[in-house]
């Protein structure tokens, strides 16, 4: 029986390894899956040795303070990995632990694939010459991916976005069909909330004085979030929709949305938008000396071009995002032209189906070591 160790460390990694693993069951029924996730995968047929994914963290200060906890799972994944011998170890995404243990795995003779690339293209560039090592093959999910590591040495294909496999599969309810429905998405971990919950709200103030019936909603992920975001709501009708979050995209008209994985969703559910991102001082300073992109927003990435306003540390605020946010909401040439220009994003991703290409390349480096 062929066994793949998996390891994604966030929620969107935990979705994507899900659909990878269903995939690779319908394909291979006897492989046996195990590693670090989170419940989605879990719930797909992976044994789950630690919850990687509900511990998820962002920004550099927070790292350093989660660092024991960090080198304990690592630590005891590599005595795992180096005692059992998967025939295949799957990182996917989540660079700074996936890398490190691609290397233990390397000396170990085991296979890495990596799913979901790194951005290289954003920061740490000289990371392509240790993925370059270290990797038996990538799988990219972004179209501009595949050339530039290619032509750095790495074994590469492009499978397609997940997303486009995974939204199909989520059922929606018509629980939010309104005339005028702001979404707004804070992001899902606490820290995101707190930075930046408060200004959507203050502009969340300002579009009731313009549209008095809009309905706002604010999508979590779980309980937790939805109490933090309840308690700070104060008295903006707010509702929360715990697990809801494509059945809000599919019934808003506009949406307030932080950096993330969430503007390629409500991109894709061709929704207007404005993108919000806020750190801590700190954090801030050290991402203003190391990211090397002209946008934050994987929205305007794809496109090449600002299509959706970017409103970030300072700029995040009422003052500033209050009138693009009326602008976006009325019947408006800005509306009209962020419509297309997402439809033509929507369009640069290609057909579906990219679970079921990961899948059979895993598979392929999977036989070649039984060979």
């Amino acid at each position: 029986m062929s066994r793949v160790f998996f390891v994604a460390g966030e929620t969107s990694g935990d979705i994507h390894g899900a659909n990878l693993i269903r995939a690779l069951n319908e394909l291979e029924p006897s492989i046996n899956c195990v590693g670090l996730g989170g419940k989605q995968m879990a719930a797909a047929g992976m044994e789950l040795r630690y919850d990687l994914a509900a511990q998820a963290i962002m920004g550099f200060s927070e790292v350093v303070r989660a660092l024991p906890r960090i080198r304990r799972v690592f630590n005891e994944t590599v005595d795992y990995v180096q005692d059992t011998r998967p025939d295949c170890l799957v990182a996917i995404d989540y660079p700074g632990f996936n890398l490190r243990l691609a290397k233990q795995a390397t000396k170990l003779g085991i296979p890495v694939v990596y799913y979901i690339s790194p951005q290289v293209w954003a920061w740490k560039r000289g990371r392509i010459k240790t993925i370059a090592k270290l990797i038996r093959k990538m799988l990219v999910i972004l179209p501009f991916e595949e050339k530039m590591y290619r032509e750095a040495g790495v074994n590469c294909v492009y499978v397609g976005h997940p997303l486009l496999d995974h939204i199909p599969l989520v059922p929606t309810t018509t629980d939010f069909r309104d005339e005028c429905v702001v979404g707004l998405l804070p992001g899902s971990r606490a820290q995101e909330i707190d930075r930046l919950l408060g200004v959507m709200l203050d502009v969340a103030h300002g579009i009731r004085e313009h549209y008095p019936r809009a309905r706002f909603v604010a999508p979590c992920v779980d309980a937790d979030r939805a109490s933090q975001i309840k308690a700070e709501a104060g008295d903006l009708p707010l509702e929360t929709a715990i697990g809801k979050t494509y059945d809000v995209l599919r019934a808003a008209r506009f949406c307030l949305v932080a950096s993330g994985t969430a503007t390629l969703e409500t991109a894709l559910f061709g929704v207007p938008m404005v993108i919000l991102y806020k750190l801590s001082p700190v954090n801030y300073w050290i991402a203003r000396r190391l990211v090397q992109v002209d946008h934050i927003g994987m929205v305007n990435i794809l496109a090449g071009r600002r299509i959706v306003p970017e409103f970030v540390q300072h700029e995040a605020c009422r003052d500033r995002v209050l009138p693009k946010a009326l602008e976006l909401l009325a019947d408006s040439p800005a509306r009209d032209q962020m419509l297309r220009d997402l439809t033509d994003v929507r369009a640069t991703l290609g057909a579906p189906g990219a679970s079921r290409r990961a899948a059979k390349e895993i598979l392929e480096v999977v036989k070649a070591a039984h060979a």
